[in-house]
């Protein structure tokens, strides 16, 4: 994953009010598309601090905490020592890189991860092949923006990846948006949406 190093400056300092309220958010946003029926097993895949998996690792009977960065990676073993939960495990891992991620989940959750991955198509194929028959796959992201005055653009465009999604074998893909920036923020910053994706559901 790119900026492993800037990752590794923010991560004693990044859960500040506002990124743990947009977690929460994220959170509640994905466990309204979480089938019940495929929930058992879960990879927070670029994790953070964990402050979505870990909201989330309730609803599941175990959940692996996947990051490229180290020091991300400690500030999670930290929450679930204080947590002492064994649900839920860790592993640094840089899958672009060539890695795969070590046994197939019913659940993979994806947040604020994509807009930092050059190459999103392979990850998402190596995704598709992690998830169990009928495993879903549900992303956190940034709406995309205007390109901004220094002609860069932000955020990810939903038809687009849907069509990726859907190029991929992914099938039943919906999202919906979920934090309105226009009317919570003035604007100010990007909406985000939640995004479901399944493998092989009939």
């Amino acid at each position: 994953m790119g900026h492993i190093n800037q990752f590794n400056q923010l991560a004693a300092k990044y859960d500040t009010p506002k990124n743990r309220y947009m977690a929460k958010r994220a959170a509640d946003a994905i466990r309204n598309l979480l089938d019940e029926s495929h929930k058992k097993t879960a990879i927070d895949f670029g994790c953070g601090t964990g402050l979505v998996g870990l909201d989330l690792l309730e609803d599941f009977e175990s959940m692996l905490f996947v990051d490229a960065s180290t020091k991300m990676i400690e500030q999670v073993e930290k929450k679930l020592a204080d947590r002492d939960t064994k649900k839920a495990t860790v592993l640094c891992l840089d899958i672009e890189k060539d890695a795969q991620l070590p046994y197939k989940v019913d659940t993979i959750i994806l947040s604020l991860v994509l807009h930092h991955i050059p190459d999103s198509h392979r990850l998402l194929s190596k995704l598709y092949d992690t998830l169990n028959e009928g495993g879903q796959l549900l992303i956190i992201e940034m709406e995309k923006q205007e390109k901004d005055s220094n002609h860069h653009e932000h955020g990810i465009d939903r038809s687009v990846l849907a069509t990726t999604l859907s190029g991929l074998g992914y099938q039943h893909i919906q999202s919906d948006i979920f934090y309105d920036a226009k009317k919570e923020s003035n604007g100010q910053e990007a909406s985000r949406f939640v995004l479901s994706a399944r493998k092989n559901l009939n």
